[in-house]
């Protein structure tokens, strides 16, 4: 119509205004469903370079999701595109909120998921998100990069835990808790060909300012330990085994027991390469000619609580026979046969103790 202007006065932003109030209705009411899907129908049909949507919507979202864990797990992804959307935003996570979603994706299941859900990929997805976030690495956990690498360490990716354990460490000044390295230790230990990966978890314990010679004071210390001596073994390092195990018997709080005795003890494996490290090392000390060594080496492995073979006790009383210390090898032949009474029946103790005696009367020629 001639000289009529018509003019448009309704909001703009009406519909989109309208959205964001459902979707923060619904997590009022806890329908983290409900809310997701009108977030996902705000994002692709709403929001412009202009208008975005509201800081406090999101973490909203996020508070309903992680009700029960995110629910079994199942609001992972979705708290995923989440974070990224916050981070892509430059909105600031709340650490609470962050660290949460991480630990409560990850479970026990193949790949760290929960029963299905969840799982590593996810977990680290959440954390490079909020790594590149204003919030920033300033909130994120040590118990939340503890899960992660006790994560990748149950899934087999040692190398990956190891690398993340050391990044936090060396770069970042974190102190993870010493089950952590104990975890990923254990994992490393169990893989014949990982030997030096578990001797660099122990520099990086170390280098987070665990001390060796009080580590076997928990059981975490005693695991990490144990091992340590597993990987010596495989790498026929000597000295480094029987320094793990000496370092382990200075700890306090293990009494009645001795630490060096409960980390040799510590399973099938750490005891088995403890009793390999004092038999190859009594053997270098015979080679030597080194009796008192030898004899040292012997008693050790006895408090240890590892029993010698009997060639390993006919080595040691020759030695000694052979440089005339014949009372020396007395008392060891007395010391074993009370040893052996306990593990043995009376005929192998028999049968022993006269294959040691032949030996030690042959070396002083009587």
């Amino acid at each position: 119509m001639e000289g009529v202007d018509f003019v448009d006065s309704a909001d703009p932003n009406f519909d989109f205004n309208a959205l964001v109030v459902e979707v923060e209705e619904n997590t009022i009411r806890g329908h983290w469903k409900a809310a997701l899907r009108k977030l996902k129908k705000l994002n692709k049909y709403f929001v412009t370079p202009e208008r975005r949507v509201p800081e406090k919507t999101y973490v909203a979202v996020l508070e309903v999701c992680l009700t029960n864990r995110l629910h079994g797990a199942r609001a992972s992804e979705p708290a995923r595109k989440i974070l990224e959307q916050m981070a892509e935003e430059g909105y600031e996570i709340p650490g609470t909120i962050g660290n949460h979603c991480i630990l409560n994706c990850l479970g026990k299941g193949p790949h760290g998921t929960h029963a299905g859900f969840g799982g590593i990929d996810t977990a680290l997805a959440m954390l490079a998100a909020i790594e590149s976030s204003q919030s920033g690495l300033k909130i994120i956990s040590e118990d939340t990069y503890g899960a992660i690498i006790m994560a990748l360490s149950r899934d087999g990716d040692v190398e990956e835990a190891c690398t993340l354990l050391g990044s936090i460490v060396m770069e970042h000044s974190i102190t993870p808790a010493l089950d952590v390295f104990s975890d990923v230790g254990r994992t490393a230990a169990n893989t014949e060909t990982m030997g030096e990966t578990v001797l660099q978890i122990l520099r990086l314990a170390k280098a987070s300012g665990y001390i060796v010679d009080n580590m076997a004071s928990t059981n975490s210390g005693r695991d990490l330990l144990a091992s340590g001596v597993i990987a010596a073994e495989q790498l026929d390092n000597l000295p480094l085994g029987l320094r793990l195990l000496t370092a382990a018997s200075k700890a306090k709080g293990c009494a009645p027991d001795r630490g060096d005795d409960l980390v040799s003890s510590f399973s099938s494996a750490s005891q088995r390469a403890s009793t390999l490290i004092h038999t190859r090392a009594i053997d270098a000390a015979i080679l030597d000619n080194n009796w008192k060594l030898a004899v040292k080496l012997q008693q050790l492995m006895t408090e240890r609580s590892l029993i010698p073979s009997t060639q390993v006790l006919r080595k040691v009383v020759g030695i000694c026979a052979k440089n005339e210390k014949g009372k020396r090898a007395t008392a060891l032949l007395l010391d074993w046969v009370s040893i052996i009474i306990v593990c043995k029946n009376a005929s192998d103790v028999l049968k022993l103790l006269t294959q040691l005696t032949v030996s030690c009367l042959a070396h002083l020629k009587l």
